[in-house]
């Protein structure tokens, strides 16, 4: 016991010597004032400290480990008032729960039992590996980048394969290979990315069938699910088979390129604008959108002094790249339904039922109620899902009862589409990228208010500006069947209508 106190007692001595130093250092604004070389070196020497204390908080952690297995009653994390050992390392340690769980990983990897007789330590299941990370050349991170693969195939690997393994991989470690192992002639300790590469290398040797029960063993775990909705979003999880996570990013990629051209669109020769898909620039899914603040679209617009002012300003999508792919997605999605591929339910293709008071659907706001989920949306949601596929509409009175039963004729047919996609050519929001495979035909006078379903009432917007249009500055009219827009005041401070252009063509702010 006096010696576990010394040593915490030296650990101790030892942070407050460390913490002196720093202090100094910041202090003194030395380390701003460092040459290459110095700058370098410490970096080097606080690398050596961190793989040091690393190895010693996963021997400690081994003993949390060890400590909190049996009774209860007995186990420290109950003691301290936790229910498992990374959830008391994570608080000792001050760490996330990532960090806490891989010094868990490692101290299970290198903890040991003792003999039942004498009380002697026996062999770590690495090792080899454990004597790395104890002369402090090895750091959780090479330690898990080694282990991991073999792991990974440990059922089919012997344990003299793993033995020998291990013994390997820990001379690799310490910068030894091949004659230099036997002359122990030191060289420069390798990165955990080189561990990871040498120890699947060796699965590889080792388990050389282990491609197919993966396969399979990804087979048995694909899933997907849409969870229940909370705070307005539905969660979604899943685990995909890469062929189909592949599928599904390149689709999403096509859409979130600006230079992406649709199936619809024969002729185009592509974005005038040029320029690659960045998260602070002019992407595709919606690029562009209404709104000098872009406080509800996502996007904002702004002048830029690196641009000619004839060219117009610049359109930036503040949206993260997340929001970015939720809204392709939900184009993709919105533009298989319109392929009519799809099993039919109940005899017809899949109808969206959306049920609204006849009072809500006249004043245009209030809720709607999703048939299939029960589920609550904004009534200016299910208008614009309406213009994109197949809606039944009832109605109810004050009292409960069906007053109405629409019907699904407010839907564009595909003639009309083809027709308004010759004119539009992709959505026709100034700076959009989208093109018109993509999009979807928007009533401009609501067909809820009296509104035809015919060319002269229809253009093309992306899901994202369909769905955002009335929270923007952006407005459309049609002018005997030509559409036109108004921006925003920074866009033309007279408030005239333009005529729309090519979405793949730059729109120049008006004079």
């Amino acid at each position: 016991m006096g010696g576990m106190n010394s040593i915490v007692a030296r650990f101790r001595e030892l942070e407050e010597s460390l913490d002196s130093v720093a202090r100094d250092a910041f202090g003194a604004e030395a380390i701003p004032g460092l040459s290459d070389a110095d700058a370098a070196e410490l970096l080097a020497l606080t690398g050596k400290m961190q793989r040091r204390l690393e190895g010693v908080q996963v021997e400690a952690t081994v003993q949390v480990c060890d400590r909190s297995a049996g009774v209860k009653e007995e186990r420290m994390t109950t003691r301290y008032g936790c229910s498992k050992p990374a959830d008391l390392v994570r608080m000792l340690t001050g760490t996330d729960t990532r960090g806490a769980t891989r010094l868990v990983r490692a101290a299970r990897l290198v903890r040991r039992d003792r003999g039942i007789t004498d009380g002697v330590f026996l062999p770590a299941r690495y090792q080899a590996l454990r004597e790395v990370m104890v002369e402090g050349r090895l750091g959780v991170a090479g330690l898990l980048a080694a282990t991991d693969p073999i792991e990974q195939s440990a059922r089919r690997i012997s344990d003299e394969n793993r033995v020998e393994a291990d013994r390997q991989l820990a001379d690799f470690a310490r910068g030894m290979t091949g004659d230099a192992a036997d002359s122990e002639a030191p060289r420069p300790i390798p990165l955990p990315e080189d561990l990871g590469v040498l120890a699947r290398v060796m699965v590889a040797y080792l388990d050389p069938d282990g491609a197919e029960p993966a396969e399979e063993a990804a087979m048995r775990g694909r899933y997907f699910s849409i969870g229940k909705v909370k705070d307005g979003a539905a969660p979604v999880r899943g685990s995909l088979l890469p062929e189909v996570a592949a599928q599904l990013a390149l689709l999403i990629d096509s859409l979130l390129n600006p230079k992406v051209n649709g199936a619809d669109d024969p002729g185009r020769d592509g974005d005038a604008t040029g320029g690659e898909s960045t998260d602070t620039g002019t992407t595709g899914s919606g690029s562009t959108g209404g709104g000098s603040t872009g406080q509800h679209s996502g996007v904002r617009f702004e002048p830029s002094e690196e641009t000619d002012p004839a060219d117009g300003p610049v359109f930036t999508d503040t949206r993260t790249r997340g929001q970015k792919v939720h809204d392709a997605l939900a184009a993709i999605l919105n533009t298989a339904a319109r392929t009519d591929l799809f099993p039919h339910l109940g005899g017809a293709a899949p109808t969206l039922t959306v049920a609204a008071t006849a009072a809500d659907l006249a004043a245009g706001n209030g809720w709607a109620q999703i048939g299939h989920t029960g589920d609550l949306v904004p009534l200016t949601a299910a208008l614009q899902t309406g213009c994109a596929g197949g809606i039944q509409r009832i109605l109810f009175d004050e009292h409960g009862r069906i007053v109405s039963i629409g019907t699904s004729g407010r839907i564009f047919n595909a003639l009309q589409r083809r027709a308004i996609t010759a004119r539009d050519g992709g959505c026709v929001i100034p700076g959009c990228t989208i093109p018109a495979t993509w999009c979807e035909v928007h009533h401009v006078h609501e067909h809820a208010q009296g509104g035809p379903t015919h060319t002269d009432n229809g253009v093309l917007l992306c899901w994202f500006h369909h769905r955002t249009l009335h929270l923007t500055e952006w407005v459309i009219r049609m002018n005997h069947g030509v559409p036109e827009v108004r921006g925003p005041a920074w866009w033309d401070p007279h408030q005239h209508w333009h005529p729309t252009r090519s979405p793949h063509q730059r729109q120049p702010a008006p004079g």
